[in-house]
């Protein structure tokens, strides 16, 4: 049997020193460590793998980390963590204390820049670039993008100013025609035409390609003379994401892009799929209702079709669905457009990349009153993903801006509710929330009768209550759990934080002990508002704000992390008698 050869590289310099001849092997074992990772682990399968060639390709050519080697977000960049020291941990990819999900320079010198959002890379690229001419260092800068990144405005303010900087910046370009699915918009289509060359010369870039992004002494010669241009250069190469593994290959919808742990068995791939309704899939059946009844409904994400569940609905309504690439910041301005027009757009974004747009959000929706939802999904802990993909930071970013209607579901059942209310009202709302299957209320404790209008609701009320419970979102559930056996402690699911019902507020601190628990940082969030309310009526209580820690949480299980944070049933109980015992004597 022929000894492997990736179990001999623990550095580039390893690579580099093997015969031309072999790296076809290489590529291979990689293929085979990364399909075999993936089904351990979970991952995302689909773009490593149809960017192994380009990865050892450019590992082969420069010299990370002295080169710069910047990838956009790191789907693509498993043959790059395989090939930088980190196989023999591979197997903690995206576990807690494991290896990062995506690129990260903490974990190792070869990671140039950490990166979760798309888009990125020619910018960061050229700063570094800049940055070492500055101070008279050597070494190139290579951004790697996915073709999807070029549907984001970042990376054309990138190449227009690498453009007219006239740096020796190697812009390599792995054009796979997806993001998660397939790419939309004008771009991708003329990246595939005569018309790419114009393009990227036309923005001053020497142009080498389309080459084939598989075949290694194309992409080799191709880089090779990238390296040793004196101006800025861009790699056009053609891959096929999911390259390798046929039910990747196979499935035209998203190519294996991000597979949970699987088993392939006589030929044919197995998977564990639970049969648990998760809350965007409760979430895109309310506004498929709502779309069937109201023909001014429309809906618009910026290339979430798949992870927002939205794909029946668009095949249901082409016309009234769209996906505007990987665009956040043009998706909120399009609603705005669209709400301009009469329309009552929903623009189905993950709490994350709505970050990405908070000046349109703001100029272009709410300061004109715009009635523009905000279908704010994978909210709070998001688990494997990590840091970057956290939704931490909405509710304490937006809670501010005047005029924006903010709410959360406890369970599925609140969603078409919350919806309806939303699209009622004059100008711009959000929903949050998050990732994972839809919770049950706990036998006996269904709200009775649901909220109505936008107030709070009591979901247990003490007949004197010594301590009370105030959250947000499916943690009512917790809540409850924690203050079932306890007959003096009451429990208030917020639902709106904006505008925040303030007589529930003040009812539930009269008792002078109050826990305020939120999926979200504590800075500016639901507490913060709590503690607003309470400070202007003059109200003194003692209060414990639970919540999203002052740091950027990792990744990691998020049933664990909750746990950890004290954000579970045992978390909430351990809150409220910590502040009963302030009074024993």
């Amino acid at each position: 049997m022929t000894e492997r050869l990736l179990p001999r590289i623990h550095e580039p310099k390893d690579l580099r020193a093997l015969p031309e001849s072999d790296l076809p092997r290489l590529c291979e074992e990689l293929r085979e460590d990364i399909i075999a990772l993936c089904g351990r682990v979970g991952g995302h399968l689909g773009a490593s793998l149809g960017a192994v060639e380009l990865i050892v390709a450019l590992h082969r050519v420069f010299h990370s980390p002295q080169d710069a080697l910047v990838f956009d977000v790191g789907h693509q960049a498993y043959a790059h963590k395989l090939l930088t020291g980190r196989r023999e941990r591979m197997d903690t990819l995206r576990q807690a204390g494991g290896l990062s999900p995506f690129l990260d320079p903490r974990e190792s010198p070869h990671d140039a820049l950490a990166a979760g959002h798309a888009s990125t890379a020619v910018s960061a690229a050229l700063g570094m670039l800049q940055g070492r001419r500055l101070r008279g260092l050597s070494g190139h800068a290579v951004a790697v993008v996915g073709d999807g990144a070029l549907t984001g405005g970042l990376t054309f303010e990138g190449l227009n100013n690498a453009g007219g900087m006239h740096l020796p910046l190697v812009v390599v370009l792995n054009d796979n025609q997806m993001s998660i699915s397939a790419n939309v918009g004008a771009i991708p289509a003329l990246l595939r035409t005569s018309g790419a060359r114009a393009f990227f010369e036309g923005l001053g870039f020497t142009y080498l390609g389309p080459l084939d992004g598989h075949d290694l002494p194309t992409l080799l010669h191709a880089l090779r003379e990238a390296r040793t241009s004196s101006r800025p250069v861009v790699v056009h190469a053609l891959t096929q994401k999911g390259r390798g593994f046929p039910p990747a290959e196979a499935d035209l919808q998203t190519r294996g892009h991000a597979m949970g742990p699987y088993e392939w068995r006589d030929g044919k791939l197995v998977r564990s799929r639970g049969g648990q309704r998760t809350f965007s899939e409760a979430f895109a059946s309310a506004v498929e209702e709502l779309m069937a009844r109201d023909a001014r409904v429309v809906t618009v994400t910026p290339a979430m079709l798949e992870g927002s569940a939205l794909v029946r609905l668009q095949q249901r309504f082409p016309e009234r669905v769209f996906d505007v690439g990987i665009a956040e910041s043009h998706a909120v301005t399009f609603c705005a457009g669209l709400a301009a027009t009469g329309l009552r757009p929903v623009c189905a974004i993950y709490s994350t990349f709505l970050q990405r747009a908070y000046d349109q959000l703001i100029h272009d929706v709410c300061l004109p009153g715009l009635p523009v939802l905000f279908a704010v999904d994978r909210a709070g802990l998001v688990g494997a993903d990590g840091a970057t993909h956290q939704g931490t930071y909405d509710v304490a970013s937006l809670r501010p801006i005047p005029g924006l209607t903010m709410m959360a579901p406890v369970t599925g059942g609140d969603v078409p509710e919350l919806l309806a209310t939303a699209l009622a009202l004059p100008g711009p709302s959000l929903m949050r929330f998050p990732r994972g299957t839809l919770p049950e209320w706990p036998a006996g404790l269904a709200p009775e009768p649901p909220g109505t209008g936008r107030g709070a609701r009591w979901l247990k009320r003490a007949r004197t209550p010594r301590v009370c419970l105030l959250t947000l979102g499916p943690l009512a559930l917790s809540a409850l759990e924690a203050a079932a056996a306890e007959p003096d402690w009451s429990v208030v699911d917020a639902r709106f934080v904006t505008p925040l019902d303030e007589a529930a507020v003040l009812e539930a601190a009269a008792c002078g002990r109050l826990v305020v628990a939120e999926e979200g940082t504590t800075h500016g969030g639901l507490g913060s508002a709590v503690l607003e309310v309470l400070a202007a009526r003059r109200v003194t209580a003692r209060v414990t704000l639970l919540g999203m820690p002052d740091v950027f949480v990792p990744h990691g299980d998020a049933r664990v992390q909750r746990a950890q944070l004290g954000l579970d049933a045992a978390g909430l109980r351990r809150a409220a008698r910590a502040l009963l015992e302030e009074d024993a004597p």
